[in-house]
């Protein structure tokens, strides 16, 4: 062969590897030297699982992660709508590419940087900066620059996409790609994942200008101005009408712009919040952070003035550990303490009603509202609306009236079924400035008599103690007595309550045009073997002592007992007997405090045998002799949080029939003392249908109660058996 063919022939073999080598290439085969000319599929908007423009490793960057959502809604009950700021119609979200807790890298193609050398991208979530970043590297691995999160807060911005611009600059027309790792093994609430969109190289000066006024326009978007001048009487956006503005979040995850709720929004989907304006700060809205969680934040710093009052609203806040304090504006010592004492589940949980603060002396001084959340259980987090600061005494005397009347003439269609007791909050209210409205301090108490054919019903009226604004009352007439169906409208003097039962007395008090209507009761009974009142059907506690301190109080009388056959939005059902029974949610104590209430005195006879009704968890009763020798304690045992809402599963305030042999104390005189030994979890006690006197034993065996079950649970009824009760005390000697 002649040396030119040879030459012709190595030649063309070169050509045809050449060729080869350039078909591979633009065939997209895995060839480590494929260069690409700009960064492929940067906004995934070509999806499948291929990940085209992209190379993954480990489970957290699955195909799944490609979504279409503008609005971030996660099942995690943590960061609830948020607004993600997509670009295109695609973005990966890290949570929706696998769980938080996976790992991994996403890698691009290798690319040659053009243009002006930055780069335009989103990212959000990756709280962990040292777990979850961004690198730019070349083409033999060289890190170029890394980029994390620094945007992240936790309280502002969490999920959102935010623009970064990186300057890439001293490598145009190097082969660079671009690398996302996820090392970060933390929960869904902790945001162990990232989120990214839009990956696109700046071509020119003008594409930087408007990749950096996007950004600067997300970041004043997404987290408000705090500017404040102490100077000023009052704070700022007190009413939380502009979201946060005028807020400043010290720390934790508890305080978020999610937080922001409309007052028209109904908690438990049942429940109105009774806030001001259009928006209120709601510290567990629609999930928005879980009660478990904590923090800080306060208003904006002002100095007091006017007469030194301060004026908001609370709800929830049951446990203590969150609440409000007026700090002092250079120190941050807490001055004031707020809490809800007025909380009372389910009667008045979560919807707002209004306090007012006397902080008079530290007029002049510079101070701010901290609202603090450092509960994670017990109803542990707060609702708070309409600060307002600096009032003096016309101004607080105004708002009262004006809150009073809004909440006694709130038409009929905008009334819950909690309505009543927050009217009955502005009534029984210590006001601090004495308002022009006709306010019992202590009514007429109900009375228990042995039948009687003379009874001097108007003498009780002497124990009425009532006033309008600072002036006595003293008009006070009785209006009717009804018993059994019949309303006798005379003869008050000299009463023929010789029949016994429950006599309802209605008395007026009047001042000028203002006219208070109230009732008592008076039980006529023959209580040798039987309690009085052992059913509450007075509705109330008539013939009982209360034993402990801080029992709640509606016109000068004491609560507790309500008329409910059900409770909460799923109709969980008392097992009531009659109208009434004494719930512990109402007795104004506590759930992790305890509680007592005595009988009168009973001779027992007959069989011996007595029964009651108890529920919840800390429900106990106790049998004493009438020299206060204790011979019995029994606890409620069929509590069992298990199976929400459905009572063939669970037993939570639902009553059942404790049978209890007394009869080796035939003849002796004793009293009963129903109680809240405050268990651990579900703390709280139920009573109704106290029954002292059976002329022969009940069949406990075969006896029963019938109750409906919870709405929508099968089946529709259930039976409750009878059960006989341990005596404890025995037990434990």
């Amino acid at each position: 062969m002649g040396k030119s063919k040879k030459i012709l022939i190595l030649a063309l073999t070169a050509f045809l590897s050449l060729s080869a080598a350039a078909f591979s290439a633009c065939s997209g085969s895995d060839d480590k030297t494929q260069v690409d000319s700009d960064i492929v599929n940067g906004g995934f908007e070509t999806t499948g699982d291929d990940w085209v423009g992209w190379t993954k490793t480990g489970t957290a960057f699955g195909a799944q992660g490609i979504t279409q959502e503008t609005v971030f809604n996660t099942q995690t009950d943590i960061h609830i709508s948020v607004p993600i700021d997509v670009t295109g119609k695609n973005w990966f979200c890290g949570l929706r590419g696998g769980s938080s807790s996976f790992q991994g890298t996403l890698q691009s193609n290798t690319f040659t940087l053009s243009g002006t050398g930055k780069i335009a991208f989103k990212m959000g979530a990756g709280k962990d900066k040292e777990k979850v970043y961004v690198e730019f590297c070349k083409e033999n691995g060289e890190v170029i620059k890394k980029v994390a999160n620094d945007d992240f807060d936790g309280v502002f911005i969490t999920d959102q996409l935010i623009r970064r611009v990186v300057d890439l600059s001293g490598y145009v027309g190097q082969n660079i790609y671009i690398k996302v790792t996820d090392n970060d093994k933390a929960k869904d609430y902790e945001y162990g994942y990232v989120n990214l969109d839009d990956f696109v190289v700046c071509k020119s000066q003008e594409d930087i200008i408007k990749y950096e006024k996007e950004r600067a326009e997300q970041l004043e978007k997404y987290i408000p101005d705090f500017d404040e001048d102490e100077t000023e009487t009052t704070v700022r956006n007190g009413g939380f009408e502009e979201g946060l503005y005028g807020w400043l979040v010290l720390e934790g995850r508890a305080f978020s712009e999610n937080n922001i709720a409309p007052v028209t929004q109904k908690y438990w989907d049942v429940f109105n919040s009774y806030g001001k304006g259009d928006y209120y700060f709601d510290g567990v809205n629609n999930g928005a952070v879980g009660e478990g969680e904590t923090g800080s934040m306060r208003s904006t710093r002002f100095t007091l003035g006017g007469d030194g009052y301060i004026s908001f609203m609370i709800g929830a806040a049951h446990n203590k550990a969150a609440y409000v304090a007026i700090c002092d504006g250079q120190t941050g010592n807490e001055l004031i303490k707020i809490t809800n004492d007025s909380f009372n589940d389910p009667n008045l949980p979560n919807m707002l009603r209004r306090v007012y603060v006397d902080a008079s002396q530290y007029i002049g001084r510079v101070l701010y509202i901290k609202i603090v959340d450092k509960a994670t259980n017990d109803f542990g987090f707060i609702n708070v609306d309409d600060f307002v600061c600096s009032l003096t005494e016309e101004q607080v005397l105004e708002l009262e009236k004006a809150q009073y009347d809004e909440i006694k003439n709130m038409p009929e269609d905008k009334r819950d079924g909690k309505w009543q007791y927050l009217m009955n909050y502005y009534d029984e209210y210590d006001y601090p400035v004495a308002m022009p409205v006709l306010k019992v301090n202590t009514a007429v108490s109900d009375k228990f008599i042995t039948p009687s054919a003379s009874v001097n019903l108007e003498q009780y009226l002497s124990e009425v103690d009532a006033v309008f604004g600072t002036t006595p009352v003293t008009d006070i007439r009785i209006d009717k007595v009804e018993y059994n169906g019949a309303v006798i409208t005379e003869g008050f003097a000299s009463f023929d309550m010789s029949a016994e039962g429950s006599y309802i007395v209605t008395y007026t008090l009047t001042y000028l045009t203002e006219t208070k209507t109230l009732t008592f009761t008076v039980l006529s009974q023959n209580s040798e073997n039987q309690i009085v009142n052992g059913g509450f059907e007075t509705g109330d506690l008539t013939g009982w002592t209360v034993l402990t301190e801080g029992w709640a109080m509606t016109d000068g009388k004491y609560g507790g007992v309500i008329s409910a056959q059900t409770y909460w939005a799923e109709g969980l059902p008392y097992n009531q007997s009659g109208n009434y029974h004494l719930d512990g949610w109402n007795t104004g104590i506590d759930e992790g405090d305890t509680w007592e209430i005595r009988s009168s005195t009973f001779t027992l006879a007959g069989s011996g045998w007595i029964t009651l009704k108890m529920g919840g968890n800390a429900a106990c009763v106790k049998v004493y002799k009438q020299d206060g020798t204790q011979i019995g304690e029994y606890r409620q045992t069929q509590f069992s949080d298990t199976g929400f809402p459905n009572v063939t599963a669970g037993h939570w305030a639902d009553m059942h029939t404790y049978a209890i042999n007394l009869s080796e104390y035939l003849g002796e005189n004793l009293y009963i003392e129903l109680c809240d030994v405050s268990a651990s979890g579900w703390a709280h006690a139920f009573f109704d249908e106290v029954i002292t006197y059976y002329a022969e034993a009940p069949d406990v065996e075969n006896s029963k109660d019938i109750v409906n079950n919870s709405i929508g649970s099968t089946p529709e009824t259930v039976e409750f058996p009878w059960i006989e009760g341990v005596n404890i005390l025995i037990k434990e000697q």
